[in-house]
């Protein structure tokens, strides 16, 4: 056979699909640190371009996902400098399968006929590049993820629905994360890689988008002329957006029940337990088929609970609270039940969970891509995330969640290790000159900036956006919003910046002398 043809682009779109990145385009997506300058945005944009022309999106026959551009631009908000890009770029190019010519193109006549065919991936990005330059983001993710004909309405006589929102979840939420990044940096090469990943990405089991969620859909196509800049609070200026008018206010109390209370209650009914469904421990890699059992005899289940979680995709204010519920929620789910779980891992430390994390780090780009869609739209995205959720904590064991004992053991004040520490004698009038580490976040981000595991950065900007927004949060807040769940009373704004260290000592403060560690894949399945 033939080895396929390298992969040919248009130098002249390329410059357009990659423009200098603009701000998040809403208040609760992430703004960014000190340190962007000249130097690192060109760096930043000759390596995205040089990912996006040389190599494919899954790096080998497993379809495990390219993340060097998710690594770039997470260094990039944190303020790198360009040396630091280009080594962190350098450690992702040593396994990147080439890019490679497709057997045809991609039309809108063929465009359901080569999905979940990785061969086909060069031709969706092309596709998908003059979709996004010819009509912006707003009108291409209305029509291609989130429309009746992307999802329920047969292309064809005899072919099955595309099911494309439930690709834009699959791989572990790998499409919404790597569009997510085109979304808040307003960089549309990245958006059209993620669509193409969406594409080539075979469906999860039908529950995770159930017919009687995705009957708001119907209301989507109509919606989409007027997609999402209602809510805009700032401009994208490379995507040439238009503000429609202020967001809505809030028009009450929440409504519906949290989704930690949702969590709690899967964590009390034994129908939802590891043993009832019969997960085996995970094998120690994205292969995970434990998701996808639980789908398959449990999704209906699942489906019903989170019926009472509720969204108006009219209302901003609403649409902004249900995010930050999954934010806490994500946070929880990774730092409590990990620290929970550290007894019975392997290591015996941080249970630094690999399926978690991705929760934590996906959750970062809601408000950017709902900043693009129609209510509709908004509303079919964050109840199917929300099942995501919901689905991927029974998966992992349905671990406990000892809030009273994490917030009385981890330190809301994580510091390198001391030996790290200067020993020189702080001069006379320092503040506190007995305090070595004064502000816990910039070791944490000088030491992220330097680790090479590209998703630790993402997990560290994540959680410090958080702190940033929800910081100041008093204990007892998120029981005077109804949260049902032991020791909910203690949960206060220092979550994200325990959470935090607790990564970095999983994961090695690398830049103070500790050795590299890794991320846990075997779950909660013996830690009850």
């Amino acid at each position: 056979m033939a080895e396929p043809r390298a992969a040919v682009f248009d130098q002249t779109k390329l410059d357009k699909l990659y423009p200098i990145p603009s701000h998040a385009p809403v208040t609760q997506a992430p703004r960014r640190f000190p340190g962007v300058t000249p130097e690192s945005t060109t760096t930043l944009l000759e390596t995205l371009r040089d990912n996006h022309v040389q190599w494919h999106i899954f790096f080998n026959e497993k379809h495990f996902h390219n993340h060097a551009s998710h690594h770039l631009l997470a260094l990039y908000y944190l303020g790198a400098n360009g040396e630091t890009m280009k080594a962190a770029y350098a450690t992702h190019t040593s396994y990147q399968r080439k890019a490679y010519e497709s057997p045809g193109p991609i039309t809108r006549d063929n465009f359901h006929e080569h999905l979940a065919d990785e061969d086909y991936y060069n031709a969706y990005l092309k596709f998908f590049s003059d979709e996004l330059l010819d009509k912006g983001p707003a009108a291409v993710l209305e029509e291609f993820v989130f429309s009746p004909k992307a999802n329920i309405e047969p292309p064809g006589f005899g072919k099955e629905p595309m099911q494309m929102a439930n690709r834009f979840l699959a791989g572990l939420l790998h499409p919404l994360i790597h569009t997510g990044y085109g979304c808040e940096f307003g960089i549309l090469g990245q958006l059209a890689e993620g669509l193409a990943e969406t594409a080539v990405h075979s469906p999860l089991a039908p529950a995770l988008t159930p017919a009687t969620l995705m009957q708001y859909v119907g209301a989507a196509a109509t919606d989409a002329a007027n997609a999402t800049v209602s809510r805009l609070t700032s401009l994208f200026p490379s995507f040439g957006l238009t503000r429609a008018g202020p967001a809505a206010e809030s028009k009450g109390p929440p409504k519906g029940v949290h989704a930690l209370t949702l969590i709690s209650h899967l964590m009390h009914d034994d129908h939802f337990s590891y043993e009832s469904i019969s997960l085996p421990p995970p094998t120690g890699s994205e292969e995970d088929t434990s998701f996808e059992r639980v789908l398959h005899l449990r999704g209906t289940d699942l489906s019903e609970l989170a019926k009472q979680w509720t969204v108006d995709g009219t209302n901003a204010a609403e649409v902004e609270r249900k995010i930050e519920e999954l934010f806490w929620t994500n946070v929880v789910l990774f730092g409590i039940a990990g620290w929970g779980g550290r007894a019975k891992s392997k290591t015996g430390k941080f249970n630094a969970d690999f399926f978690f994390l991705h929760l934590v780090t996906s959750s970062l780009f809601l408000p950017s891509i709902v900043a693009y869609l129609s209510p509709a739209s908004t509303a079919i995205l964050l109840r199917t995330y929300l099942l995501n959720v919901l689905a991927l904590y029974v998966a992992r064991g349905r671990p406990a969640l000892p809030v009273a004992e994490f917030f009385d053991s981890v330190t809301p004040a994580p510091s390198p290790p001391a030996a790290s520490l200067p020993h020189n004698t702080p001069a006379d009038g320092t503040l506190t000159p007995e305090t070595r580490t004064p502000s816990a976040w910039l070791a944490l981000v000088q030491s992220t900036l330097e680790h090479p595991d590209d998703h630790l950065c993402k997990l560290q900007r994540s959680l410090a956006h958080f702190d940033v927004l929800y910081g100041a949060t008093p204990p007892g807040h998120l029981k005077k919003l109804g949260v049902e769940l032991d020791g909910v009373e203690r949960i206060d704004g220092s979550l994200f910046v325990r959470v935090a260290g607790l990564a970095m000592e999983r994961l090695g403060w690398m830049r103070e002398g500790q050795e590299r560690e890794d991320w846990d894949f075997e779950g909660f399945f013996h830690a009850q």
